[in-house]
């Protein structure tokens, strides 16, 4: 045979076996990135579930005892939850995942989606709490399931995180003045001093919609857990094992950054100054949630997540990128920290122990307010930052996924 020719011919050869190696490598960093944000998404729910259980306790106690310091126990145990379950909401856009894989088949949830709506929906209407607790009817967890999204009114929440929030501090009247809620304790009150006659039926609604919530944490708990994950049928093992894995995860940073964070969760509050567009509007613990959904993002990037009960880093979006355009990462990864920056900066005023600002006070704040530049700023690089995601999205020749959800 010519030399040329052989030389030739062993060269293609080597070029083919090379990028077969590359393609195996890519597939198999693939999986590795799948595997372990499924592992971070255990971790955040069952660190969930188990603010849950403490939150439980706490309400238990405080039902029967109503004093104000059961009742201020009770409301730090609501706090407590909010850190680890802000973080799995990045989760929650899997339509695209879920699609025509019938995971509802043997009674467990159908996505993460269809499931959130009954945990974490908002904005609420309290009045629709308030004429339950006013009405006749047994309060159980089945009723409150009946009337969740009454008259096809999706603020008609009578279930989830923010039912029990609205429970502890009754509606914030302060608008963007400082101040939550302020229910007092004797709204519970057993020992004949109740002034009203549905102190015992908040005490049944409250119990109701907390139990209701355990049961909830623990059913996505499952999901998402080690044996999930090698189990068909599962939240975990649908994602784990779809060809759209990554693509989805950074449709989910595109969304949580840019629909949710940038626009519904902090947007809107500051563009219409109204205190009612805020997350936690009953507790003032806006600045919380809104910190732990950019963590959520982070999370999904770096491949990370951070607790006292898990330490976890693994495979990531991040490394991938990073071997593919490393332009391409010191973008997103500039962007990251900058905007991590300005947040921390939101939470910090938050809880602060002297002159706090909440976020529906950084609402009410003046154009040139301290806190609404830093809020506003956040707002403008979280909207910037859905170009560089995009970019991201076409170096690792991902599809444009449509991460449309149904829950709030």
């Amino acid at each position: 045979m010519n030399k040329v020719l052989l030389n030739g011919l062993i060269v293609s050869t080597i070029a083919v076996l090379a990028a077969c190696q590359n393609d195996s490598e890519d597939l198999k960093t693939v999986t590795h990135i799948a595997d372990n944000h499924a592992d971070i998404a255990y971790a955040a729910y069952t660190d969930s579930k188990i603010a849950a259980l403490i939150l439980q306790e706490s309400v238990n106690t405080f039902i029967d005892e109503p004093t104000e310091d059961n009742l201020l126990a009770a409301k730090g145990a609501y706090k407590a939850i909010r850190a680890p379950y802000q973080q799995s909401e990045i989760m929650r856009f899997d339509s695209i995942i879920t699609v025509g894989a019938n995971l509802d088949a043997d009674g467990g949830p159908a996505s993460v989606d269809e499931w959130e709506g009954q945990v974490n929906a908002w904005p609420l209407d309290e009045n629709h709490i308030i004429t339950i607790i006013a009405g006749s009817e047994d309060i159980d967890v089945e009723l409150l399931l009946n009337q969740n999204g009454a008259d096809d009114n999706d603020a008609n929440v009578t279930t989830g995180i923010h039912a029990v929030e609205f429970m502890l501090w009754g509606s914030d009247l302060n608008g963007t003045d400082a101040g939550s809620g302020e229910r007092p304790a004797t709204d519970f009150a057993i020992d004949g001093t109740c002034v009203d006659s549905e102190c015992e039926r908040r005490g049944q609604y409250l119990k109701a919609v907390t139990d209701l919530l355990v049961g909830d944490l623990t059913v996505m708990t499952d999901e998402w857990s080690p044996t999930a994950k090698i189990t068909s049928g599962t939240l975990a093992y649908n994602f784990v094992n779809s060809p759209l894995a990554l693509d989805y995860m950074v449709g989910s940073m595109i969304t949580m950054a840019t629909d949710e964070l940038a626009s519904a969760r902090m947007g809107s509050g500051l563009s219409l100054g109204d205190p009612e567009e805020e997350h936690d509007c009953f507790s003032d613990l806006s600045h919380l949630a809104i910190y732990h959904n950019f963590q959520g993002v982070k999370n999904v990037f770096y491949g990370t997540y951070e607790s006292v009960t898990y330490s976890i880093s693994g495979a990531s979006l991040a490394v991938l990128v990073n071997s593919k355009n490393a332009a391409t990462y010191e973008a997103i990864d500039t962007a990251l920290i900058s905007i991590e920056d300005k947040m921390a900066q939101i939470l910090a005023a938050g809880e602060r122990t002297e002159n706090p600002v909440k976020f529906d006070q950084i609402i009410g704040q003046s154009s040139n307010g301290v806190e609404r530049l830093i809020a506003e700023n956040a707002v403008t690089e979280l909207v910037a930052l859905d170009t560089e995601l995009e970019l991201m999205a076409e170096v690792l020749a991902l599809k444009n996924i449509d991460t449309e959800f149904d829950g709030d």
